[in-house]
């Protein structure tokens, strides 16, 4: 099976997974264990392989290995143009989707790209990018370092307040110890399977509505205001703060601001992070009211519109937003029946998944007789000539090696932003030259030319982008097929 096959083959089971996840989670309903068995959680995935990846580049880089750095910085430009230009398309059409999908499916889909840190298999088996954009080395560089001066500066801004915000949150908090109140938490957790909970339970002078803060289970703290509730007001509070808690919501949340972060120079990541906000909470609302009754809805809905607080950090709490909260309220108190999106879900993340890595950067311009010949094109003499197509060689002649050497010697080429392979269904020829510091390997296919000189230590091979292409016709001219 080719490689390419291999990469659809992991599109579509991709696709089916993530698709049957969300059609599974839509017909539990709100039965035990429903809030733990969700396809949205694990929002450090790419995160996690993100930053791993960017030690490695600046490490590398330190050592000595910019190629090396390139590289990786080649990959995660893709991710970063593939999040940015997802995002803005998602939140353009966000209108039209929640006309017709349930509020999950569109919380489901913000998360989506986290499915992205698969793209390194993706890359591993990606015979090479479908488009190039090639640019000034002075400009990658600049742009490399003013970005990552953004993410760091973003993402710890980020960070620094979530953890001050908790801090204050939490100043002066007690364990509720109030009979009814527990009486309520614990009946809330039973009908979602938990019969002994590792969260705390709170009350914070600070707070002005019900929520909940924490990235990990043992720093998970549900925070209410000191004010009395009713027992049926406790019972969806409590309700509605188990789906975010289940959901892992705090680490949505998270995963959208490091993509933020990440595209922190594109105005509309801003703007979509906003909206996927909106969708948590509405997602959320969804899955409490679809077992209450019409006088229960109304009550809901008259607890958010009387709650008011502060959001920031990675919380979730029971307030609303004032551009979100009319269309809360409706969707509470008359909730439309509105299309799961499984099917829907599942091609969106098989066409990442699919056009992962189909970008690439390539830097450095020069000609063929630079890049390949070192300037030294007339001091070496063509030995062997191997075509392979469709995992077949043979060795071929040379009509014109003169015609050969001035034809790769005009090109021009880009250096480009990492190394890949030729895929076994094309067609290469790889060209053996004897010179006098040693042998010098060069494979043409379709669009790029790798240059091997076996007298390099540090560099062993290197890929170049031909701006134009390969003329395929002129070189089939120049060989004894």
């Amino acid at each position: 099976m080719s490689d390419r096959m291999w990469i659809v083959l992991m599109a579509l089971c991709i696709g089916v997974v993530t698709g049957l996840d969300v059609l599974a989670y839509a017909r539990k309903g709100v039965r035990r264990d429903w809030v733990r068995d969700t396809p949205r959680n694990g929002g450090w995935n790419l995160p996690m392989i993100i930053v791993f990846l960017l030690s490695l580049s600046l490490f590398t880089g330190l050592a000595g290995d910019w190629s090396a750095s390139f590289r990786v910085f080649g990959w995660l430009s893709v991710i970063f143009l593939q999040i940015s230009l997802y995002f803005l398309l998602l939140a353009l059409t966000l209108p039209l989707l929640r006309r017709y999908f349930r509020a999950e499916t569109c919380a489901i889909l913000w998360i989506v790209p986290n499915y992205l840190y698969m793209g390194v298999f993706n890359q591993a088996l990606l015979a090479h990018p479908r488009w190039i954009i090639p640019l000034p080395i002075k400009f990658i560089q600049g742009v490399a370092l003013i970005w990552l001066a953004g993410v760091v500066g973003v993402l710890g801004w980020k960070i620094l307040s979530h953890l001050r915000f908790r801090r204050w949150l939490l100043q002066g908090a007690e364990k509720v110890t109030d009979p009814e109140v527990l009486a309520a938490w614990q009946g809330e957790l039973l009908q979602v399977g938990e019969k002994e909970s590792e969260y705390i339970l709170v009350t914070s002078p600070q707070v002005t509505t019900p929520m909940t803060i924490g990235l990990f289970s043992k720093s998970v703290r549900m925070v209410l205001p000191r004010r009395h509730y009713t027992p049926e007001e406790l019972k969806l509070i409590f309700r509605h703060e188990l789906v975010h808690i289940g959901r892992r919501d705090a680490w949505s949340k998270f995963f959208l601001v490091f993509c933020t972060a990440l595209c922190w120079f594109n105005p509309l990541m801003w703007l979509a992070m906003k909206k996927s906000s909106e969708d948590l909470e509405l997602s959320c609302d969804e899955a409490v009211v679809v077992s209450l009754n019409e006088g229960e809805r109304r009550w809901y809905a008259d607890l958010i519109l009387r709650t008011a607080g502060d959001g920031r950090g990675f919380t979730t709490c029971l307030s609303a937003s004032a551009s979100a909260l009319r269309y809360r309220l409706k969707n509470v108190v008359r909730p439309a029946r509105k299309h799961v999106g499984a099917l829907f879900v599942g091609v969106v993340a098989s066409l990442l998944f699919l056009t992962c890595g189909q970008v690439g950067l390539a830097y450095g311009m020069g000609t063929g007789e630079a890049y390949i010949y070192q300037n030294e094109a007339e001091s070496i003499s063509l030995a062997k000539v191997t075509q392979t197509k469709e995992e077949a060689r043979k060795v071929i002649q040379c009509r014109d090696e003169e015609a050969l050497t001035d034809y790769l010697s005009s090109l021009t080429l880009y250096q480009a932003v990492g190394t890949y392979d030729c895929d076994s269904e094309e067609e290469q020829l790889s060209l053996t030259y004897n010179t006098s510091q040693g042998t010098l390997g060069v494979i043409l296919w379709e669009n790029y030319v790798r240059v091997m000189p076996s007298w390099e230590k540090d560099l062993k091979e290197q890929d170049y982008y031909v701006s134009g292409g390969l003329d395929w016709e002129k070189l089939d001219g120049l060989f004894n097929w």
